[in-house]
């Protein structure tokens, strides 16, 4: 599934079963999505409100994206990536690694995996 170039004033929902998700050049109040398998790639999507972005298993990538508040869960795959405003980050990964800003500021950035990698930065 692709979605890009949209621009909304309300939320968008994404269910998938499997298969990958990519999302480019996207804004919206909420952005919630919950997949089985396969992993959600996102470029530039923008969230005034929150992400809620949920995997069984698969990477959840994030390329200069953004949103006041974002949890993501996943059971099996890594979660990686560019935000571009600070966030105050509050991870746990049961066989990863973590790699993320030790920023005090900003919005709350909640990433939980069971056997996945957390690695985010922010843009210059």
């Amino acid at each position: 599934m692709d979605i890009s170039d949209v621009e909304l004033t309300g939320d968008i929902r994404i269910i998938e079963s499997t298969g990958r998700a990519v999302m480019e050049d996207v804004s919206c109040e909420n952005l919630i999505s919950d997949g089985d398998t396969g992993s959600l790639e996102m470029t530039n999507v923008i969230a005034s409100g929150e992400f809620q972005l949920e995997r069984d298993t698969g990477n959840i990538v994030f390329n200069g994206c953004d949103a006041g508040t974002i949890f993501v869960k996943t059971d099996t795959g890594s979660v990686t990536g560019t935000l571009r405003t600070d966030k105050v980050f509050i991870t746990d990964t049961d066989t990863g690694s973590v790699d993320v800003p030790k920023t005090i500021t900003g919005g709350r950035c909640e990433i939980t995996t069971d056997t996945g990698d957390i690695r985010i930065k922010m843009e210059q």
